[in-house]
């Protein structure tokens, strides 16, 4: 009795491991051919799509094609048939998602994988209609990536997607339509692109950036519009200003932040175009009226906005400044009713004029001044752009000087004092346009000495001394601290820009290298990224 028993238990034991067994191996297949057989399981369906992707099941596309317009796993397929890498085999499902708004943007993102011409019917459909809004960034990078050769036969969809309602297809959008019109070179996308300056989403979010970068790329063709823009030319740019302003109208944006705010006044600097100079000096010098009939908020950002420009006019005219302008420039700086920070900036422009032609004027406001509260600030902007024969001269007055207020920016233990003395050491040390001595101050400790080293590296003529000039100044660039040396680093690129040309571009691009994969430099990959179109056609 007791072995009839443990035969029936063996027996039993044996019966459930086979049938396990049995059941694990129906239930869980390890071919392909096994998994399609599951793909309208209602239970093992989404599991058998997920396993002929990872499986990389091929000859499973066909099987895949015909559940996929009733199934409840689009996104699964799509993501299986990437996973398969059969573009191929694959085109008929793909393009059948693309005009599936449910699936479209994942199909998008396949056919930008795959970047076959075959989708291209499908994307353009997604960008030229409203079924599939969500998908229009995948779509238009897709379409960017098949026709990376020629893109600009997509010249007038990118135009289109740049003006676009950036509330209907997300301002990613029109931000990447940017990106390729500045690739393409379209002089044609230059007044819309101009317009996209100032869109901006409900979230208040732009495309500035890529738009900003797309017109240095686009170069000297843009600053004509760009000036006549800034100046209000109604005579030759009137459509287009009627249309920045209806576009402003519909979004809410004030007449001030399009024509006296800090964008277009960036954008020319970024050109470093001569042609804008003039434009330029007189909107750093232009009056400043407030909004009226609006709350304190508006006006708060009204006055940022006057002094971002001014800080922008400024920096602009270091790099497209010329004798011309100087006239000018000191028009804005001795008109009193001018605002202090306006007037100073001014001079920081005049003062920093190529060949240090803005000096000698400059000494004269100096001189001439009778309020000490404007003259004190005067010895630091001047001190910062003067060359050793004006040195000379504004020791002297230096030296006669009666002021105690004036005589604090230059003399004892303060930090003014002490920084005048930084600035002025290099001058001190070093003779004239001596590069050695120069370059080796521009390694002082004291970054102060450095800047102005720098920028009287920047002042050297003669050709061998420019050259090794030149070649210091790049090496230097990447050492300086990104974050806490900004001004240091804008000084020596400001010198580059005036000792260089084209020639130097394959060292340009190293350095656009070294600061994208530096994560404390992502400012400078900006401001490279806009300097270098223009240093490409110098």
């Amino acid at each position: 009795m007791r072995n009839l028993l443990k035969a029936v238990v063996l027996t039993a034991v044996l019966a459930i491991g086979l049938t396990t067994f049995t059941g694990c191996a129906r239930g869980t297949p390890t071919t392909c051919k096994g998994w399609v057989k599951l793909l309208k399981s209602p239970v093992n369906g989404k599991k058998a799509i997920q396993n002929l992707g990872e499986l990389k099941c091929a000859e499973s596309i066909p099987a895949l094609a015909e559940i996929f317009p009733r199934s409840q796993y689009k996104d699964d397929i799509l993501l299986a048939v990437q996973q398969i890498n059969a573009p191929e085999a694959s085109l008929e499902l793909v393009n059948a998602a693309l005009a599936d708004p449910e699936a479209a943007v994942q199909a998008a993102a396949v056919a930008e994988d795959f970047a076959r011409p075959e989708f291209r019917a499908g994307l353009k459909e997604i960008l030229e209609s409203n079924k599939a809004l969500d998908a229009r960034m995948n779509a238009l990078k897709a379409l960017a990536k098949i026709d990376k050769d020629n893109l600009i036969q997509h010249e007038d969809l990118c135009i289109k997607l740049l003006l676009e309602d950036p509330n209907l297809q997300k301002i990613e959008v029109n931000a990447e339509a940017a990106k390729l019109l500045g690739q393409m070179k379209s002089e044609k996308a230059i007044g819309a692109l101009i317009k996209a300056v100032f869109i901006r989403d409900q979230r208040g979010r732009q495309a500035y950036v890529p738009v900003r970068r797309a017109l240095a790329e686009i170069g000297r063709p843009a600053v004509e519009p760009l000036v006549g823009v800034l100046t209000k030319d109604v005579q030759n740019y009137g459509r287009l200003i009627e249309e920045i302003n209806a576009m402003a109208g519909k979004m809410g944006i004030f007449d001030w932040q399009i024509f006296d705010g800090p964008e277009l006044v960036q954008i020319l600097g970024d050109l470093r175009d001569e042609r804008a100079a003039l434009a330029l000096a007189k909107d750093l010098g232009s009056v400043l009226n407030p909004p009226v009939g609006v709350d304190d908020r508006v006006i708060r950002t009204w006055q940022i906005a006057q002094q971002n420009r001014i800080t922008m006019s400024m920096m602009a005219l270091w790099n497209v400044g010329n004798k011309e302008i100087i006239p000018t420039l000191v028009e804005t700086i001795t008109n009193e009713d001018n605002d202090a920070k306006q007037r100073l900036d001014t001079a920081s422009s005049l003062a920093l004029v190529p060949g240090f032609a803005g000096i000698p004027p400059l000494l004269k406001i100096f001189k001439e001044t009778k309020r000490e509260v404007f003259r004190a600030p005067l010895v630091k902007v001047i001190s910062l752009g003067i060359d050793w024969q004006n040195y000379a001269v504004f020791k002297k007055m230096l030296a006669a000087e009666k002021s105690d207020l004036v005589k604090e920016r230059f003399q004892g233990d303060n930090a003014e004092a002490q920084a005048f003395l930084a600035t002025v050491k290099p001058l001190e040390q070093c003779k004239p346009f001596d590069v050695e001595c120069l370059v080796q101050m521009t390694k002082d400790e004291n970054t102060t000495v450095g800047q102005k080293a720098a920028l009287l590296l920047g002042g050297v003529t003669e050709p061998e001394a420019r050259a090794a000039a030149l070649k210091a100044l790049i090496e230097l660039y990447p050492q300086i601290d990104p974050k806490r040396d900004v001004d240091f680093r804008r000084f020596v690129l400001l010198s580059i820009w005036r000792l260089g040309d084209k020639s130097i571009m394959p060292e340009m691009e190293r350095l656009l290298a070294a600061d994208r994969a530096n994560k404390r430099a992502n400012y400078w990959v900006e401001e490279l990224q806009t300097f270098l179109p223009a240093m490409a056609t110098k």
